[in-house]
């Protein structure tokens, strides 16, 4: 995570459940395309820390959203993660998300066709 998308977080304060519900979408957003890249997995872990997860929360957070996906689908669980935030952020918190979850998806210099149709879908949801 850049000195950039660090500051960024800080300053949007999220809650513990706007914290969880963009942690989820950044993972859904790299498995999009059925893999994670190594960079994309160290860019989560950054994105974790930066958010003031410990290394426990980010291991938990990522099982639970593995659960959550094989008891629905990735689908559902981004639905859901999209709808709360879109409720629940502030104007600022959604552009910050949007610019975070894009950090996410260039992270290993590469956006896959199902990461870039994903953050379309974010920019259509969340339209500022």
């Amino acid at each position: 995570m850049d000195n950039t998308t660090r500051k960024l977080v800080k300053l949007l304060q999220f809650t513990p459940d706007q914290i969880y519900h963009l942690f989820c979408l950044a993972l859904c957003l790299t498995w999009a395309d059925g893999a994670v890249s190594q960079k994309e997995g160290e860019t989560l872990t950054r994105l974790g820390f930066g958010l003031g997860l410990s290394p426990e929360d980010i291991q938990a957070l990522t099982e639970n959203a593995e659960s959550a996906i094989r008891e629905t689908s990735l689908a559902d669980v981004i639905a859901f993660s999209l709808a709360s935030l879109k409720k629940s952020l502030t104007p600022e918190q959604m552009s910050g998300a949007k610019e975070i979850l894009r950090f996410v998806a260039k992270s290993d210099r590469e956006v896959p066709p199902n990461e870039k149709a994903l953050l379309e879908l974010i920019e259509e949801l969340w339209k500022d």
